[in-house]
């Protein structure tokens, strides 16, 4: 019997460049990919809480969630099993401040990217679809 997917939250964080150039914060996971920050919900947290803690452990930045992006479904191999795994971003405002990737984390690169640039970056698909849709919320 299943025990349901695996539950994970993270964002699509954004700030505004000196310039007024919309910038969002990427980073690269353990596994190479370059994408956004997210993980695991911790027993007892609200996706909003564990979206806030991953931003926060993985690069450093405290961010104030707007509103729910979209919720990501896809299949994932864990200890010789496949999983589903779903993952509800949220969009996220922080200021600007230098990320820092926590290496402990896996977490080779966190760093500002303009959004433009940010979607050419993105590995996966699913997550190149939520960036559009935040990109399509922040600009006019």
């Amino acid at each position: 019997m299943s025990s349901g997917p695996i539950r994970a939250a993270g964002g699509v964080v954004y700030t505004w460049g000196a310039d007024g150039t919309l910038l969002l914060l990427l980073i690269h996971d353990r596994h190479g990919a370059c994408t956004l920050p997210k993980g695991h919900l911790e027993p007892g947290e609200t996706e909003e809480q564990a979206a806030l803690r991953e931003i926060a452990e993985e690069t450093g930045i405290r961010c104030t969630i707007e509103r729910p992006l979209a919720r990501i479904r896809y299949p994932v191999l864990k200890r010789g099993a496949w999983h589903d795994k779903e993952v509800l971003y949220f969009l996220a405002r922080a200021a600007y401040t230098e990320p820092i990737p926590a290496a402990d984390e896996g977490i080779a690169m966190a760093r500002w990217v303009p959004a433009t640039e940010a979607l050419a970056r993105l590995t996966y698909s699913q997550v190149r679809e939520v960036v559009r849709e935040a990109i399509a919320l922040l600009t006019p």
